[in-house]
């Protein structure tokens, strides 16, 4: 039956459950905004969302990834394939928080903020410095770390020695040793 749905679906049956949960999550939020007498302004806001982000952000980001993946293979140090991966991810976070957060980094919403919460907007701009800048020192340190190790790994694979702990062979035995103790 799965076999059946995948070829004919293209995905598994949850996925399509999903979906389905999906559009009726949707369907409820029109439904609740059909009353509502900004609809019109939240139609365009969607509408200008849509288009900012697929005809301005897609293709800064994807420039910028593309010149990041371009980047590997012209310098004789660059490193690993997946190691752009340590860039993109606190990129995202930050961008995520940027996003989220815009109108009181940038100091927008200084009237209906502090009115709501009585707190000053200053320290949202430092904090998410602050922040990226955590999230970029951590993966350097996370890349940092893995580098090292690899280093270490291809240092003792080319002398011959073998890395501390248990090798392969080792551990089956070990493992078959259990089994049969085991049974």
């Amino acid at each position: 039956m799965t076999t059946w749905w995948r070829r004919r679906y293209g995905s598994s049956p949850l996925h399509l459950l999903a979906l389905i949960a999906c559009f009726a999550l949707s369907a409820y939020a029109a439904l609740q905004l059909s009353g509502n007498p900004a609809v019109v302004r939240i139609g365009l806001w969607f509408l200008g969302a849509v288009i900012a982000h697929d005809l301005v952000l897609f293709p800064l980001y994807a420039l910028a990834d593309r010149s990041l993946t371009g980047l590997r293979g012209r310098w004789p140090a660059t490193p690993a394939r997946g190691t752009v991966n340590y860039l993109r991810v606190p990129a995202l976070l930050s961008g995520l928080l940027l996003l989220v957060f815009f109108p009181l980094i940038l100091r927008r919403g200084d009237g209906p903020y502090g009115a709501a919460s009585g707190l000053d907007q200053a320290p949202y701009l430092r904090h998410w410095l602050l922040i990226t800048a955590a999230l970029f020192l951590g993966s350097a340190v996370v890349l940092a770390v893995r580098t090292g190790r690899r280093a270490a790994r291809e240092g003792l694979r080319r002398s011959g020695r073998k890395a501390p702990g248990l090798d392969n062979h080792s551990r089956a035995q070990r493992s078959a040793a259990t089994t049969r103790r085991d049974a």
